[in-house]
């Protein structure tokens, strides 16, 4: 899964910019980006979206809102049936239906510099940090809303896609973030395209892990 990440390193609005605008037009005016070693959800995050060809980037919650909250609080918009606190940090490959209109009109990707695992049992718990061995930006795959609550206004929120882990990832965790190479961005921003492709292309040795 992909519970925390980190915006740390080459993670900054210049890095940001250099690698979307290698493929498209940059609409957005460039915004202040502080890094976080440790980002959670409901915190507001930067995404990047495609809107009239060019690519929007902006901050979202962590934590994916369907359109059919609109109205409700953000607290209510939050719980499911009997008032549980909904787990949509996270969307799995096999697409549950709060996401699918979502998938058909509404992709994402939210760049970061290495997510976490932990391992171990309850009170010992090791952390470890994922990375891409070149060091470059991981872009996560996801989807994003945007609804309006009644007690905080319009809100954008979004979700990470995670799949079936491969390789030495299914030593750390049983399931894995869904990451874009940089010239993948484009494709899956285009609703049009298929997600499967997509969700397969797991590519673990793409990475490397070390203790945090």
């Amino acid at each position: 899964m992909c519970g925390r990440y980190d915006t740390t390193g080459r993670f900054a609005w210049a890095e940001i910019h250099r690698a979307l605008s290698t493929y498209g037009t940059v609409a957005t005016a460039p915004l202040n980006l502080e890094p976080n070693d440790d980002v959670r959800p409901t915190t507001r995050q930067a995404i990047a979206r495609l809107e009239d060809g060019a690519f929007h980037v902006e901050q979202a919650r962590w934590g994916f809102i369907p359109f059919w909250a609109n109205g409700k609080t953000l607290d209510a918009a939050c719980r499911g049936k009997g008032g549980k606190t909904l787990s949509t940090f996270n969307a799995r490959t096999d697409v549950s239906p709060m996401y699918r209109a979502a998938v058909k009109s509404q992709r994402c990707v939210a760049p970061a510099s290495g997510w976490y695992e932990w391992t171990g049992e309850k009170g010992a718990k090791v952390k470890h940090r994922f990375a891409r061995k070149d060091g470059g930006l991981i872009w996560f795959a996801g989807v994003w809303s945007r609804v309006q609550l009644s007690d905080v206004g319009e809100t954008a929120t979004f979700t990470i896609f995670t799949g079936p882990s491969e390789g030495f990832l299914a030593d750390y965790h049983d399931r894995q973030p869904v990451i874009l190479e940089p010239e993948e961005i484009t494709a899956w921003l285009d609703c049009a395209n298929d997600t499967q492709p997509f969700f397969d292309a797991r590519r673990p040795d793409r990475f490397e892990v070390g203790l945090s």
